[in-house]
């Protein structure tokens, strides 16, 4: 993260074009702060992390990679996060859009909006007979995929909730109601 300053100087100058003072009001934050960061005397804390990439439009890995280039890239754009294509996934590209090169390589051209599946959705979509049936499979994709993240976010909440000590507020009350009768009488 030696170069997180630079990033972040290089967007608010560069890209966004705005006063230290403007970035710092937009944030919800006091201007010394973004000075600070963009200085390097102090690191973001997560949530202020979450704003920045969301305010420049960038992804974290892009703010915290000191490997990545200062400027950012196509593939750095936290409106483009959900379209990455992974390791182990499949893309879905028209027909014709592969070329083969001089020593039979295979490229194909990434689209903006391309599809991609993992392993198992591939190979149910093997089986679509038509476009009609394309489009069931990609809503039921989306909405078992939503479906799984609400069962996992209930779950872990159930399990936060029961890792809790439980509050002690009447003798927190009771301590305090003994402490200021003491000191009114001493």
């Amino acid at each position: 993260m030696r170069r997180l300053h630079l990033k972040l100087f290089y967007l608010r100058t560069r890209l966004k074009r705005e006063a230290q003072g403007v970035t710092a009001k937009i944030l919800g934050v006091r201007p010394a702060t973004m000075s600070h960061l963009e200085q390097g005397r102090s690191l973001p804390t997560l949530q202020m992390m979450l704003a920045l990439c969301k305010h420049y439009d960038v992804t974290p890995t892009y703010l915290l990679d000191d490997e990545r280039p200062i400027d950012p890239s196509s593939r750095d754009r936290w409106a483009e996060r959900d379209g990455v294509v992974a390791r182990g996934n499949w893309l879905e590209v028209p027909e014709g859009s592969m070329v083969t090169t001089h020593d039979g390589v295979r490229l194909v051209a990434v689209q903006p909006g391309a599809r991609f599946y993992d392993a198992s959705a591939q190979a149910q979509r093997m089986t679509c007979p038509n476009p009609g049936a394309v489009k069931e499979l990609e809503a039921s994709l989306q909405n078992g995929g939503r479906q799984r993240d609400r069962e996992l976010e209930e779950m872990l909440s159930r399990e936060l909730m029961g890792q809790r000590k439980p509050r002690t507020k009447a003798v927190a009350k009771s301590v305090l109601k003994s402490a200021m009768v003491q000191a009114a009488q001493g």
